[in-house]
């Protein structure tokens, strides 16, 4: 644990001197209750062998979804309305999440707003 806590603060004070760059991507939707290892999105074409890191913000985030080759796979089903109960949308009427990535230990943060439809 303190090793962990170690290289966090050493990605910390290694990111505070450099400018993240944040990137917003458009959102995407995605119809609820699709098979699982679907291939939601895919990340880049230009760059590949980026060390992209999911962040569980949400607590929620890598039980659904998994980055494998620089795509976002499901890992499971998505209820949306689970989603709703449990509060993990922006708004009830549009359930809107975002998957938050790291790239490359913080040399960019990437947002990506995710629409589950019925």
């Amino acid at each position: 644990m303190f090793i962990r806590n170690l290289i966090l603060l050493f990605i910390l004070i290694k990111s505070s001197y450099l400018t993240t760059l944040t990137k917003t991507y458009p959102t995407i939707d995605l119809k609820e209750n699709i098979p699982k290892h679907t291939n939601v999105f895919q990340l880049t074409r230009e760059v590949k062998n980026l060390k992209l890191v999911l962040l569980n913000l949400g607590g929620f985030e890598s039980n659904l979804f998994t980055i494998k080759d620089e795509n976002i796979f499901t890992i499971n089903e998505i209820d949306r309305e689970k989603l709703l109960g449990e509060k993990r949308c922006f708004d009830r009427s549009y359930c809107l999440i975002e998957l938050h990535i790291l790239v490359n230990d913080g040399e960019e943060y990437w947002v990506i707003p995710i629409h589950i439809i019925e």
